[in-house]
């Protein structure tokens, strides 16, 4: 799972200028996209999808991570505070572990995907992309996300 910056640009010169830059960082066309008004000509810049645009991957992958941590959680208490749970249901503590976590995590990766489409955090750039201001995600790899981050600010961004 990729942290994804956002970064609030003023135009679309300025958004030619920044994608370029990053590519010079050797960051991925397939990870940058712009997001702008209906109607905005990108010209080559990548525009988001729906998914990329409602933050749905990595508010799912963060569902999953917490939903097998829950079932996992579950499965060792049923086990060591509760043996009559396994008991009963005759079957191995393992089997029942395991199929709590796989349970857990669909459950939950639906349920916060749904959740962060809902009330994701790009709802508060809406107004100034109304006013034409382009907003612009980049997923890149934990260890370079400060680097990305310095890259774009020089470039008098602000994010």
């Amino acid at each position: 799972m990729r942290p994804q910056l956002t970064f609030l640009l003023p135009d679309i010169d300025t958004a030619n200028q920044a994608s370029q830059a990053l590519l010079l960082a050797r960051v991925d066309n397939e990870n940058i996209c712009f997001l702008a008004k209906p109607g905005t000509d990108f010209g080559r810049l990548p525009t988001a999808n729906v998914i990329e645009s409602t933050n749905m991957i990595n508010e799912g992958g963060k569902g999953i991570s917490i939903g097998a941590a829950v079932g996992l959680l579950i499965g060792l208490y049923a086990h060591y505070s509760q043996p009559w749970v396994t008991e009963s249901m005759d079957v191995n503590w393992m089997v029942l572990t395991v199929m709590l976590m796989i349970s857990g995590a669909a459950t939950a990766a639906i349920g916060v995907a749904i959740f962060g489409t809902n009330f994701n955090d790009l709802k508060k750039y809406k107004a100034k992309i109304e006013k034409g201001a382009i907003l612009m995600t980049v997923s890149v790899p934990f260890q370079r996300s400060n680097e990305i981050a310095n890259i774009v600010s020089k470039s008098y961004i602000k994010y």
